[in-house]
């Protein structure tokens, strides 16, 4: 019988360290925005996001809900600033309004949708062409470009999708591998 198993390292294509079983990729996402958090470009588009998400209507030094909770310190310490743009104070209300996100939570839901907002924006305008050439764009971003050193975080991140989606698909493992080898050739 043929052993058709290789002993080279450099030809596997290991599992993904996230299960897509359980919580989809979210773990994976978690991670890869984690490390994307403190790539240059990602870290200004990031802070445009946030510095529009202050500026809204919501976070207004008057809001007595904000001055409420336990970030009041935290909330005040931004609301002073005259244009909301110091990263260092958006990231501490940050932190502290995912730690109470039991109260917080209206807010962290504005906070995302003008981040995602304002990177989509920014991304598109990076990588420009379209939706495919926005995923390739974003694809080499990390593999081959400035990125890299989320490579780890980027490529556990895809391969929980790729197996997600060969699971809807019903690939089979076989493809499933494949499928991830293509990928990170592109």
């Amino acid at each position: 019988m043929v052993n058709s198993e290789s002993r080279s390292p450099n030809d596997q294509v290991p599992p993904s360290t996230c299960s897509p079983h359980e919580d989809g990729c979210k773990e994976a996402l978690n991670k890869l925005a984690e490390c994307a958090s403190t790539v240059p470009m990602m870290k200004e588009f990031g802070t445009k996001g946030l510095t529009e998400a202050f500026k809204a209507g919501a976070f207004h030094a008057e809001d007595n809900y904000m001055k409420g909770g336990a970030c009041k310190e935290s909330f005040m310490s931004l609301a002073e600033c005259p244009d909301m743009d110091k990263p260092d104070k958006q990231a501490a209300l940050l932190d502290c309004m995912e730690a109470h996100s039991d109260y917080y939570h209206k807010y962290l839901e504005i906070v995302d949708e003008h981040v995602e907002k304002v990177a989509m924006k920014e991304l598109e305008s990076t990588f420009p062409g379209g939706e495919e050439e926005l995923a390739l764009g974003v694809h080499r971003y990390f593999m081959k470009g400035k990125g890299g050193c989320c490579k780890k975080q980027y490529t556990a991140f895809t391969d929980c999708m790729i197996e997600e989606d060969c699971k809807e698909e019903q690939c089979g493992p076989f493809m499933t591998t494949i499928t991830k080898m293509i990928f990170r050739f592109l």
